[in-house]
């Protein structure tokens, strides 16, 4: 072990992990090699085979690391709306989706992760994609099931689309590059979680209640299903 500047003795895996997640983030995962992590954290490749096998087995740490905790917060709000209600609305299911996301302490671990994280979504190397899917999969498909089942309104097609919209602001103002700042000027920030909760989340809720754009195709396809009531995660 190793002294950190502040003083803290962190073992063997906790730095590789550190170090992982800043390469990654700011090289790309095919860009960094297991020996150049290794070598940063101060550590052998036998520690990192011994403590994660491979490089993929390391990312898919990397990302469990972090998201396990936020994704088991999002199952919990939705299950208390639920337990509280009998059912979630959407303005419920969306909070439940976003919040925990934006507010998301502000340090230098989760600003990495907010890097990689954007890294990884457009990254076509496979092993990342299929590490990223991994990691968000079991939140993606309550997520998607509780919309559905609290939006039988929309076709699949359109909800299809309408969560494309979720997922998009939410990723985009998570990365918060900058670029808004350059057109809005310094005292605006996608690093407000009050301010994305107070103005993003309605908008985007606003938009799931939107009447369907494909009326007749909605209307269709919720008399052949009827109208499921909403699944615990």
């Amino acid at each position: 072990m190793r002294d950190f500047p502040d003083g803290a003795v962190i073992d063997t895996r906790e730095r590789i992990l550190d170090v992982a997640e800043r390469l990654f983030a700011e090289r790309g995962y095919s860009n960094v090699s297991t020996r150049a992590i290794t070598d940063e954290a101060g550590a052998n490749t036998a520690a990192a085979h011994y403590h994660f096998g491979s490089k993929d087995r390391l990312l898919e740490e990397v990302f469990r690391r972090r998201l396990d905790p936020l994704n088991r917060e999002r199952v919990r709000l939705i299950e208390a709306c639920v337990a509280e209600k009998g059912e979630a609305s959407i303005d419920d299911i969306v909070r439940a989706f976003v919040e925990p996301t934006w507010r998301k302490p502000d340090n230098e671990g989760e600003r990495l992760f907010r890097l990689l994280s954007g890294r990884a979504s457009t990254d076509p190397n496979p092993e990342v994609r299929k590490v990223l899917f991994a990691a968000y999969d079991a939140v993606a498909h309550a997520f998607v099931e509780n919309v559905a089942a609290a939006c039988p309104h929309l076709s699949r097609q359109e909800l299809f689309w309408r969560i494309a919209c979720i997922y998009g602001a939410m990723l985009y103002i998570r990365a918060d590059n900058g670029r808004l700042q350059e057109v809005f000027g310094d005292g605006f920030s996608l690093s407000d979680p009050d301010g994305a909760l107070r103005y993003a989340l309605p908008f985007l809720v606003s938009g799931m209640r939107a009447p369907p754009v494909d009326a007749d195709e909605a209307g269709a396809a919720a008399a052949s299903v009827g109208h499921p009531r909403v699944r615990t995660p």
